[in-house]
């Protein structure tokens, strides 16, 4: 049998948060500072507008995320999608770079917008339950929060 595990994963949508951001970013695995002449230059390089997802394009992506852990056999528990960004957790048994891209590929196709996704992605296996409980903290914090501990979770209004 397949080891199993449990993963929280955040993605982000194709121009939302670029190299020099203000909020600054991760360069290697290390958190680096805000830089505005590097976020503009990373700007200028972009080959298409930002993309920001709709509520209606939130209520897709929900669907395909689940679509495709029932198809792939993975369980999800907890999802916020927000209009740049996801998080996610996820039990699985595959390497984990393989279920992130099969997860963001099937949420691709069903938006049929072309390039949704940054390149990569976070990820941090969860290995106890206070590190479950405080990613779920996290998620349920959104208010693109959608699903916490596999039960629908109503959304809040804007």
């Amino acid at each position: 049998m397949a080891e199993s595990f449990v993963n929280f994963v955040t993605t982000t949508s194709y121009g939302s948060w670029l190299p020099g951001d203000a909020r600054g970013y991760v360069e290697r695995g290390e958190l680096m500072p805000a830089s505005p002449a590097l976020e503009q230059h990373a700007r200028c390089l972009l080959r298409q507008e930002p993309v920001l997802f709709s509520h209606d394009e939130g209520d897709r992506l929900e669907r395909a995320i689940l679509a495709a852990c029932d198809e792939f056999g993975y369980r999800l528990f907890d999802l916020s999608i927000e209009s740049w960004h996801l998080h996610w957790i996820v039990r699985h048994d595959a390497d984990a770079k393989s279920m992130i891209g099969r997860l963001k590929n099937r949420m691709r196709q069903e938006l049929r917008r072309g390039r949704i996704w940054t390149k990569g992605y976070w990820r941090r296996e969860l290995r106890t339950e206070e590190e479950l409980l405080i990613a779920r903290q996290y998620i349920r914090r959104h208010p693109g929060c959608r699903i916490i501990g596999g039960q629908r979770f109503p959304l809040r209004p804007n």
